[in-house]
């Protein structure tokens, strides 16, 4: 594996975020990204592509230190931060505008803090709201956002849906568990219909019983989502088909 800085070969297309849903419609041939990608945890991961697709377009790093399988590596079934998803999400989306040096949205996140810009740009947005009770934020003060928390799976979708526009409404439930009153039906419902999110087979495990007559699939939305999950949705979302080979791209093909 190699360790090399990321040198692509080829022109990376400009972002592009659609909040249509994927139609029919014949995509234009992937440009696929070619660079030296160094984690040694990734080869034949289920996750790699996706991996590969944000580290050569320079919005992930992985770890440099510390790795039992050898520096550096990724770690794709760690848990990931809040902070981690903000810098991810923020890059993917293009958003890069300065930021006010002083601007401090959370008590925990001052500009001295090494994710500040990132989750500053998606707090201008409304993206992210962190937390507004003293149980979450005790002495650090309201409101907070606790960046170096886990990211539930729910918590993921509402972030990524928002930074990618899509504010249509859902009126079909695609998972078993994630019911119209969820907290984050909605957002989870957008990404499922796009393709990007297909959850758990029902009846085995970790999923709950099928359910008859629609047998739906689960989500497990308050379970916490991993580094490689992360990827793959991101990827999906936002380099659906120059990148990753999202069910977008599928659908697009068909």
């Amino acid at each position: 594996v190699s360790t090399k800085t990321p040198t692509v070969q080829g022109t990376i297309p400009a972002t592009s975020v659609s909040t249509d849903t994927p139609t029919s419609t014949p995509a234009a041939s992937p440009t696929r990204l070619v660079c030296d990608v160094p984690f040694t945890d990734i080869a034949g991961n289920p996750f790699e592509i996706y991996i590969d697709c944000l580290y050569c377009r320079g919005i992930i790093s992985g770890y440099s230190s510390g790795c039992p399988t050898g520096d550096p590596c990724f770690k794709p079934y760690n848990d990931i931060t809040r902070a981690q998803v903000s810098k991810i999400v923020a890059n993917s989306a293009g958003f890069n505008e300065p930021i006010p040096p002083t601007q401090q949205t959370f008590t925990d996140v001052p500009p001295s803090h090494p994710f500040w810009v990132y989750i500053e740009r998606l707090a201008n947005r409304g993206y992210i709201s962190g937390y507004n009770d003293v149980q979450h934020c005790g002495q650090l003060g309201i409101p907070c956002f606790l960046p170096y928390n886990s990211v539930t799976r729910g918590q993921l979708a509402k972030i990524d849906a928002n930074a990618a526009g899509y504010t249509d409404i859902v009126t079909d439930q695609s998972f078993q568990d994630v019911p119209p009153s969820d907290t984050f039906f909605q957002y989870i419902g957008r990404l499922a219909e796009r393709g990007i999110i297909n959850g758990y087979d029902c009846g085995s495990p970790p999923a709950g019983p099928c359910v008859p007559p629609a047998n739906l699939r689960y989500f497990l939305t308050y379970n916490n989502i991993t580094r490689g999950q992360t990827s793959k949705i991101v990827a999906n979302t936002f380099f659906p088909v120059n990148c990753a080979p999202g069910v977008a791209e599928i659908k697009n093909k068909q």
